[in-house]
């Protein structure tokens, strides 16, 4: 493709030529279907080309989702029709049904030859393929990589707004551009970049540019410039951070991200000529640029800059994020496109489905003819794999005993009872599988349910589904390896006695509530040690040694991301994870605890790597040699499983 249109066909970020859509190439009874994704929003380019094309004024915008949008929808299409109006209907994905009876409207009506109809939507099945067909389509996506972002918003910029006066507003522009360019940026790396793909968009650039010009104006008083000092940063860094981007985020731990970039940026120090946009730490830990700020001062050096001096970069480490990052990017995709095989696969399974477990067995002696004249492809290999886990299941779930008015009783007592359930379950629906493979018994519909999920679909059983991190995504094989390490695990700590719980390393993960567990500990220590909740502060320890501290809890399995841990302490690395040895949990006194608060960092503790699981929050000490601000740019976290 490079070869026959250019290495530049990749990199282009013009915006289609709507114009030229709308008066040309778009016939008045076509609809324009307008798709988006996260980071576009392409009404805004419909009323901005409204006023361009002198339709101001005779564009109707109407949202949909709601019986009263379907009713105000058909009206406004009526009287457009006749008038020559423009039409906008946004997110009409939710109104899936209303959009049958578009279609047949759209073909019945006589349009002026000026009416148009505009359809905002995101990608949903749902949508009639008919009405996709009969319209002009534009799909809408947001660039790709910080420079093709810089380009687009700098090409969408009217360049009298960025030269007014006071000179140093374009500069200012310039710096939204480019945080604006990094949080989208970032969305692609989620879990990473954000921890979900929050909902940015352009509107949030317009937004703050309009913020900006606000606080500008009020400060300069019609002058030509300002010196940088006088700007009002903190009223441009609380817009940005709690009210325009941070208004679309739900948790303290992506604020913190959002407020380290914004503070970072929009500060006096951004008009120092080698003011570093983006930048890391060598091997010494001392602070390398990666791309300073152009020395610039109006809209026509700014995009000259971009265009030609800015490098296409494509590393994470230009966002704050670990260089391995992309190596998760790649995995992600990986599994994805497994996902779409095995649908398939499953897909030609169906067609070829053996009815052997339908099927009545006469009598004894027909019962090995009936059975092996069909079996399914996956019997032997589903028999070998239930016959291995017989062999490795262990047959109980140990009970545990002890005063129920230790709080760490109470929390292992629920573990087990959950445990045990489950573990019931499916060791009784292994047997049973197992009788039939070896031809003792027939297929009841439970028994078939187990064999099916496990032989056809590759997947877990619904009946063995339990809260464990995984159960859902998982096949049958780890799944049941993870259950029976877990299993495993709830036995050990059946067995330890009462007193030494917490001594030896516990797999904290391996539990289906660990922030309970870990509640229940800080309880039996406030009980213990007769103060309250509120005086006891959660100090935890890195260390490879098992050998307990004082009165503290050690866990193993937990894995740290975007950092590293050396001599229990927080520092830099370029691997996406990494597995820690030993975490020892000590709650202590505030009279006890002596860590100096300025160099300790708070850090989120998640359930999974997917980040979607809140569980409880620690507190770091960090190599001085770095900012606090970097581990937040990173998302450093911790995760049990």
């Amino acid at each position: 493709v490079a070869s026959t249109f250019g290495k530049e066909f990749f990199n282009q970020v013009e915006d289609p030529h709507l114009d030229q859509l709308v008066r040309v190439e778009t016939r008045p009874g076509t609809p324009l279907l307008l798709v988006t994704f996260p980071g576009c929003d392409a009404s805004v380019r419909v009323m901005n080309l409204a006023r361009t094309m002198g339709m101001d004024g005779k564009c109707t915008a109407l949202a949909m989702g709601s019986p009263e949008g379907f009713s105000q929808a058909d009206t406004a299409i009526n009287v457009a029709a006749k008038r020559g109006h423009w039409v906008l209907l946004k997110n009409v994905h939710l109104a899936p049904s209303w959009l049958s009876s578009l279609e047949k409207r759209i073909h019945r009506i006589e349009p002026n030859q000026n009416f148009r109809v505009f359809m905002t939507m995101e990608v949903n099945p749902r949508v009639p393929a008919n009405l996709v067909r009969m319209s002009n389509v534009v799909i809408f996506e947001p660039p790709r990589g910080l420079k093709s972002s810089m380009v687009r918003i700098f090409n969408a910029l009217p360049q009298q707004r960025v030269d007014r006066a006071p000179a140093e507003r374009s500069r200012l522009y310039f710096l939204l551009a480019w945080l604006h360019s990094v949080i989208l940026e970032r969305l692609r790396y989620a879990p990473v970049g954000w921890t979900k793909t929050f909902e940015f968009s352009e509107a949030d650039q317009r937004c703050a540019m309009d913020a900006i010009d606000e606080w500008v104006d009020k400060t300069s008083a019609g002058r030509l410039n300002v010196r940088p000092e006088m700007l009002p940063w903190d009223a441009i860094q609380t817009s940005l951070e709690k009210i325009i981007h941070g208004g679309r985020i739900d948790n303290p731990y992506d604020q913190a991200r959002l407020s380290a970039f914004v503070k970072h940026l929009f500060s006096p120090r951004s008009y120092d000529k080698d003011f570093a946009l983006a930048g890391g730490h060598d091997e010494k830990g001392e602070f390398v640029p990666f791309v300073k700020i152009p020395d610039c001062h109006n809209y026509n050096g700014f995009h000259s800059w971009i265009v030609n001096e800015l490098k296409d970069i494509s590393s994470p480490k230009f966002l704050g994020l670990p260089e391995d990052t992309n190596l998760l990017l790649q995995k992600e995709q990986t599994l994805n496109i497994l996902k779409v095989f095995g649908k398939l696969q499953a897909a030609d399974k169906d067609v070829e489905r053996a009815n052997i477990l339908k099927r009545k067995i006469p009598d004894s002696h027909k019962r090995r003819h009936s059975i092996t004249s069909g079996q399914p492809p996956w019997w032997k290999r589903v028999s070998t794999l239930v016959g291995r886990w017989m062999k490795s299941i262990p047959s109980k779930v140990e009970r545990l005993s002890g005063e129920a008015s230790n709080a760490l009783v109470r929390a292992l007592q629920r573990e087990i009872s959950m445990y045990s359930k489950v573990h019931q379950r499916v060791f009784f629906d292994l047997i049973s599988a197992n009788e039939v493979f070896e031809l003792k018994a027939i297929a009841n519909n439970a028994t078939r349910a187990v064999m099916n999920a496990i032989g056809e679909h590759d997947t877990v059983p619904k009946a063995w589904n339990i809260r464990s991190p995984g159960s859902e995504t998982m096949s049958p094989s780890p799944w049941m390896q993870d259950f029976i390490r877990r299993i495993q695990c709830i036995n050990t700590i059946a067995k330890t006695p009462i007193q030494n719980l917490g001594r030896k390393p516990i797999w904290l993960g391996g539990l289906l509530s660990p922030e309970a567990f870990v509640a229940a500990s800080r309880q039996e220590v406030a009980r213990t040690k007769k103060c309250p909740l509120d005086s006891l502060i959660l100090k935890v320890t890195i260390s490879n040694s098992a050998a307990p501290l004082t009165d503290d809890f050690i866990f193993q399995g937990l894995t740290i991301h975007g950092a590293e841990c050396h001599q229990s302490m927080l520092t830099m690395s370029d691997k996406v994870m990494q597995e820690l040895p030993h975490s020892h949990f000590q709650w202590l006194n505030l009279s006890e605890f002596k860590e100096d608060d300025s160099n300790l960092v708070t850090i989120p503790v998640y359930l999974t790597q997917n980040r979607r699981q809140f569980l409880f929050e620690i507190r770091l000490p960090y190599d001085s040699k770095y900012n606090e601000s970097v581990f937040r740019k990173r998302g450093t976290c911790l995760t049990v499983w």
